[in-house]
């Protein structure tokens, strides 16, 4: 199994070896951490860690980043404060774990192990959602093209899907890169026959 990569936004040095000490002893491997929010982002997307743990004390909006964060994401995300208890926070779409300071190794451990499954799960799903969107657009444009070879040649559609696949297999193109050039005004290359 690959190590798990952390990275922290803790400006209290104490809280911040104690956090990294106790991930250490799990396992996780540490890769960075930000003196800021903005400074956080920055190391985030530099170097893609599966989890960022963030002091609520951190200069800058830290809610508001932990949303960019889980919104893109990036990373799963642990947030420390001051108080007692676990508790939940964040948005309509975003959920965040907030763990009390100072840190109880073996909650933390718990927490993160928690979030890291949540995330992957999460992760996976905004992947699955991607790939839909690319699909489906891809499936327009493809869709578009056909409309205009059959306007343009006075073909049916099943005639002009394959007119558009055999112009895709002579000139060696993916269907979509086909579809792209006919919608780019490509008429001369893909009317000769």
């Amino acid at each position: 199994m690959d190590t798990l990569e952390y990275c922290v936004g803790i400006p209290d040095p104490v809280n911040r070896k104690a956090a990294i000490s106790a991930l250490s002893l799990s396992g996780l491997h540490y890769v960075g951490e930000g003196k800021d929010c903005p400074h956080l982002l920055r190391v985030l997307r530099k170097v893609q860690p599966h989890l960022v743990i963030i002091d609520l004390s951190l200069p800058g909006d830290v809610l508001y980043t932990a949303s960019i964060i889980d919104e893109e994401a990036m990373a799963a995300v642990l947030l420390l404060e001051q108080r007692k208890g676990i508790r939940t926070a964040g948005g309509r779409n975003n959920s965040f774990m907030v763990l009390s300071l100072p840190v109880n190794t073996v909650v933390l451990n718990y927490c993160v192990e928690t979030l890291l499954v949540e995330f992957n799960r999460r992760k996976r799903l905004h992947q699955e959602l991607r790939s839909l969107k690319d699909k489906m657009q891809s499936r327009i444009l493809v869709e578009r093209a056909k409309g205009i070879i059959m306007q343009e040649l006075s073909l049916n559609e099943p005639e002009a899907y394959r007119f558009l696949q055999k112009k895709s297999m002579d000139l060696r193109l993916p269907l979509i890169e086909a579809a792209k050039a006919i919608l780019n005004n490509d008429n001369k290359m893909f009317y000769k026959e």
